[in-house]
């Protein structure tokens, strides 16, 4: 009976190391529907090129952050280094959401196939009553990291 005790003890264990372990992946794409149903309706919102963004990402590793500071899209790196745009003011407390470099690939890979002759296609970044969403028009990229106070990397 006690070698049960123990592997259930072990298992308990490894279940709790790995659900405490930070995750690679920061970020869920939903659809636009879900993520008005779980995170509230769109307050406003800021486009950018998703051409823009692209290059924006190659100038970043694993993480990139989003903030929409009074009202002006501002991206930084997972250093908090400015990325976009040229110039910007934030502060150190500023909030901003952290996402993995790969969901937002994941997000405009849909963007970027469709792109056609015409009009660029942009990405919307989104302000939601509590969270900050990045948005295709098929595809929301949210459950971000908030930076302050869990800053990545």
């Amino acid at each position: 009976m006690s070698k049960i005790y123990h592997l259930i003890f072990v298992s308990f264990l490894a279940l709790l190391i790995f659900a405490c372990s930070p995750s690679t992946q920061m970020g869920k794409i939903y659809t636009p529907e879900e993520a008005n149903k779980l995170f509230g309706n769109v307050l406003y919102s800021v486009d950018i090129q998703a051409n823009v963004l692209t290059d924006v990402l190659k100038r970043t590793n694993k993480s990139i952050m989003f903030g929409l500071i009074n009202k002006q899209l501002i991206i930084l790196d997972g250093k908090r280094n400015l990325l976009y745009p040229e110039r910007a003011e934030y502060k150190e407390t500023d909030i901003f959401t952290a996402y993995s470099t790969d969901k937002v690939r994941e997000l405009l890979s849909s963007k970027l196939n469709k792109q056609t002759d015409g009009e660029p296609e942009t990405v919307s970044i989104e302000q939601r009553p509590e969270v900050l969403s990045v948005s295709s028009d098929a595809q929301t990229l949210e459950t971000g990291v908030k930076c302050p106070p869990a800053c990545p990397d």
